[in-house]
């Protein structure tokens, strides 16, 4: 699971200087960043060298901050030294947290979203055939006596890139939270995952103190690697909203000072400290 997500900016003094950075991964998620072309007069070799100086001192400014949330610590608003003798200001800034929902992130807000947890599953039984398993559960910390149960609207997972649902498998599986077919057709998101999802109309199942754990399974075929998966929940009450196994938080750019060279970073921290970029632009 993904803790936050932090746009991190550093800079330099100066004008910009456009470039293009590639292909960056999210996890296992690999995202072809959306990335802007600009032009700028540069006039003479000394011009573009300061600039390209520029760069590479906000890069490690970038760079040090992934470095200090990796291990737990607050990143400095200045690197100690200066690099290509230029200071280097650094900002983050965290605006909450985000679960990771049908190919998109979206927000949430509310102080009980820690009282559902969802986890997926993955069993190999051979012949190119998994059994697919959604766990939802009623956070201990939440089970207190007379707490209303959690009805649930909607539960979902987004299946490894060349696999596919197997058509009537949730009917074998007496004891989901729905034995029919997920909702048609079932969509995908940019990169061709299949993202089947079942949809609860009321009366919706629950989970509760009494009842804290429900499930969903069924089976997919596919013969690709078993990466890259993930699963989600929505709850019909309003205090608890999406809840995924992939959550971040974002954050807007400053938009104070000329700079010699600026990058903005989107970076998601997992819970074993893993530091994944998701976008990396230099940008004025």
């Amino acid at each position: 699971m993904v803790r936050f997500l932090k746009r991190l900016l550093s800079k330099e003094r100066g004008q910009a200087l456009p470039i293009v950075l590639g292909l960056l991964a999210i996890g296992g998620l690999t995202i072809a960043v959306s990335l802007n072309y600009a032009t700028t007069s540069l006039k003479g070799s000394r011009i573009i060298e300061e600039k390209t100086e520029g760069v590479y001192a906000a890069a490690a400014g970038v760079e040090y901050t992934l470095w200090s949330l990796g291990i737990g610590g607050t990143p400095p608003a200045q690197l100690s030294e200066n690099i290509n003798q230029m200071a280097v200001g650094i900002q983050t800034e965290n605006l909450g947290i985000f679960t990771w929902y049908l190919g998109e992130l979206i927000a949430i807000t509310d102080e009980h979203v820690e009282w559902l947890d969802v986890s997926g599953n993955i069993t190999d039984l051979g012949g190119n055939v998994y059994q697919y398993t959604i766990t939802v559960t009623w956070q201990t910390s939440a089970g207190e006596s007379g707490e209303p149960p959690i009805k649930l609207a909607e539960i979902g997972a987004r299946l490894p890139v060349g696999y596919s649902y197997q058509a009537g498998s949730a009917a074998s599986f007496p004891g989901n939270l729905s034995l029919g077919e997920p909702t048609s057709p079932i969509q995908t998101d940019p990169y061709g995952a299949y993202l089947p999802n079942w949809v609860f109309g009321p009366p919706r199942p629950q989970v509760s103190a009494t009842q804290p754990t429900r499930s969903q399974s069924f089976y997919i075929t596919g013969t690709e690697s078993l990466e890259d998966e993930y699963v989600w929940v929505v709850a019909e009450r309003e205090d608890i909203g999406q809840v995924g196994e992939i959550t971040g938080t974002r954050a807007t750019r400053p938009e104070d000072g000329r700079t010699t060279a600026e990058i903005v970073a989107d970076v998601i921290i997992k819970d074993d400290g893993k530091t994944n970029i998701v976008s990396w632009q230099i940008t004025k």
